[in-house]
This record gives structure tokens, C-alpha cells and sequence, in this order.
């Protein structure tokens, strides 16, 4: 079991996080066609038998701020065994630990973001409802994955992981999606580019893509080429289709409305140019971080372009792979790691537009 420690130092605004990982001009929301076309990987009506399956979220920031400070060793001692994935019995042995946690509950920072995440989100039946249904698409469509525990906490800007998955736990920093707009952010130096995604519209795809990306490390890494990358990252993005169906396309991917219409309209123009460069098959990162890196837009082409262009049309690869072979189950599609085989059986040919 990977434990990890809760306790912050004032001078960095940041939780000492010990988690190990393997590591507007259009809506174009295609909630309806998705909801049909995923159909047959997994409906509403297949999940009766997985009724059991109930989130309750812990939420560690509402009882760790409800602690008195002058007896905060007694109150974390008092919650231990419910939050056994924060800290250890051992950890509450060092004076430092303790000390550390009392100048992060009185930290200003620290404090504005408990008392927003508290007015945002008093109250998160409406995240156990969501993620309820997700999980029970998870199971089903993958019977041998473990239903995670699920914690909030205020994480003082670990912007790199808003939502951690490890050890069976799923843990969301609700401080880090508080709305575009939350001036902490642009005092903590987030490009815009970023803070756009830090909204409460993401935190269920991004749970769902994080079970995802574990599961793929785990079970199917993706290889060196661009064109593994890109399958790996359109398996993610695929994975959200069916399991959090009643979603924009534009979320899933984290684009604006006119981000995703040039994507879509110009797909032949940028599927053409990754043949012409023979990029496909490069394994060079400093190529690859081009077209999958986080940046405001693809730097190869406009600086109107959408950004990440090749987690878009790998998960174009993915879905018509899907659509055009019926026989191939979800489970089997996540398990098959071979980037050129998908491709070719995915039929995927977008015309260029003049």
C-alpha cells in the first residue's frame, strides 16, 4: 500500500504528497449520436445487476478543518482509520508532521481556498450520482477492476494531479476546480489555456481518465511512436465516451467550441501532413510533444489551431476502429497495444478540406 502524507509546509502552499504513480462558436456537443453509438458497448438498462455499486465520497478537508487546532494530533488520531490512505498512526508520532499541519490549516492561501471549495461545493450528492453511474459502466465493461474509495481534499495547488488514482483510491482536489476565473490561479502563473479546464464540468472525465490511464500503464502501455501515443491518448478519450456518456465532446478533450470546430474541419488537413512529414512512426518526444503536449495551440500549424491535434485524431482512429469492427469488445480494444493494426482495421482516411 502506498500511503501518503497530508502535511503541508507554510512557506510552499503545497501538501508534502508522497503518491507514487506508474505516473464560443459552436457547442458541437454529440451527446445523442455517442449515446447510440456506444450503445452496444454498455446502455443504462445492462447495468440493473451492478445496482450495488453506490459512491460515497470522504471528505477529508471538511473533517480535517472541522479539527480545533490546539487538538489536532487527538482529532487526526480520531479520524486515522478512515483516512488510513492520507497518513499513518506513525506519521502522527512526529512533532514536525503535526507542526507542518498546523501552519497549513492556518495558512491565508490555504484557508481562502477551504472556504471556496466550500461555497462551490457544500455538498457533492451530485458527484456521487455521476460517479456512481461511471463506475458501474466500469465494471461492466471491465469486470475484474476494483470499485476505488473516493476522497476530496484541498491539495494548496498540485495543479500537475487535480484527481490522483492509486492503490485502489481515487482522490480529487476540489481547490483545483473552482471556475476559470478564481484569481489564485493566475497568482499561482496557470496559463489560461489551463484554468479554462479547471471547472466542475471536468472532474468526472477527468476521474474517468485517470482509472483509465492507470489501467492502460498497467495493462496495455502505450509504445515509443507518435502513432502509439496517439492511439494510447484516444483510447482515454474513447474511454470517456462510453463510460460518462452525457458529456461534450468539447470536455472530453478540453477544447472551446472553436478549438474543436477547427479540429474537426481540418482533421484530412493535419492527417495529410503527419503522412507527408512522416511523423506517424517518429519517436522523436521533441516531435510527439507537438502534436501531444499541453500547449494554447498546435504550434506546426495556426495559432488558431486546436491544441493537442494528436490526441484528437488518435481518438478519431479509435472510434471508427470501433464503429467498423463490431466484433471487438471495450476490454479487447483497451488490451490491444498494436497502434498499426488499429489503425489500418479503423478504416480512418478524412478528406482535406481546400
Amino acid at each position: 500500500m502506498i500511503r501518503t502524507k497530508f502535511f503541508a509546509s507554510a512557506f510552499n502552499l503545497l501538501l508534502i504528497i508522497g503518491l507514487i504513480f506508474s505516473t464560443g462558436i459552436m457547442s458541437s456537443c454529440k451527446c445523442d449520436r455517442d449515446k447510440k453509438e456506444f450503445d452496444r458497448e454498455v446502455s443504462d438498462s445492462k447495468l440493473d445487476s451492478l445496482s450495488f455499486i453506490k459512491v460515497s465520497v470522504s471528505r477529508y478537508e471538511k473533517d480535517l478543518f472541522a479539527i480545533p487546532v490546539d487538538s489536532l494530533k487527538e482529532g487526526l488520531i480520531s479520524m486515522q482509520k478512515k483516512y488510513t490512505f492520507f497518513y499513518s498512526p506513525e506519521d502522527l508520532e512526529d512533532p514536525m508532521n503535526i507542526e507542518y499541519m498546523k501552519q497549513y490549516l492556518k495558512d491565508p492561501t490555504i484557508l481562502s481556498l477551504y472556504r471556496e471549495t466550500m461555497k462551490q461545493y457544500p455538498s457533492l450528492t451530485w458527484l456521487e450520482s455521476e460517479l456512481t453511474m461511471t463506475f458501474r459502466r466500469i465494471k461492466y465493461l471491465i469486470p475484474s477492476w476494483n470499485v476505488p474509495n473516493v476522497y476530496t481534499y484541498i491539495s494548496g495547488g498540485d495543479i500537475e494531479y487535480p484527481v490522483k488514482y492509486a492503490d485502489n483510491n481515487l482522490v480529487i482536489a476540489l481547490d483545483l476546480f473552482l471556475g476559470e476565473k478564481y484569481p489564485v490561479y493566475k497568482m499561482w502563473g496557470i496559463p489560461q489555456y489551463i484554468s479554462n479546464r479547471m471547472t466542475k464540468d471536468y472532474m468526472v472525465v477527468k476521474c474517468a481518465t485517470e482509472i483509465c490511464r492507470a489501467w492502460l500503464e498497467k495493462n496495455s502501455p502505450a509504445g515509443k511512436t507518435m502513432l502509439d501515443k496517439m492511439i494510447f491518448e484516444g483510447k482515454l478519450l474513447y474511454f470517456t465516451d462510453v463510460t460518462v456518456p452525457d458529456c461534450a465532446d468539447s470536455v472530453r478533450i478540453g477544447y472551446n467550441g472553436q478549438q474543436l470546430y477547427w479540429a474537426e474541419k481540418n482533421q484530412g488537413n493535419v492527417w495529410g501532413f503527419f503522412i507527408e512529414k512522416k511523423l506517424l512512426h517518429t519517436t522523436e518526444m521533441r516531435d510527439i510533444n507537438k502534436f501531444i503536449g499541453e500547449a494554447p495551440f498546435t504550434s506546426a500549424f495556426s495559432k488558431t489551431s486546436a491544441p493537442r491535434i494528436g490526441r484528437f485524431v488518435g481518438w478519431q482512429i479509435v472510434r471508427a476502429y470501433m464503429s467498423k469492427n463490431k466484433n471487438v469488445t471495450f476490454e479487447q480494444l483497451l488490451k490491444n497495444n498494436n497502434s498499426q493494426e488499429i489503425l489500418n482495421k479503423s478504416g480512418y482516411k478524412p478528406e482535406k478540406e481546400e
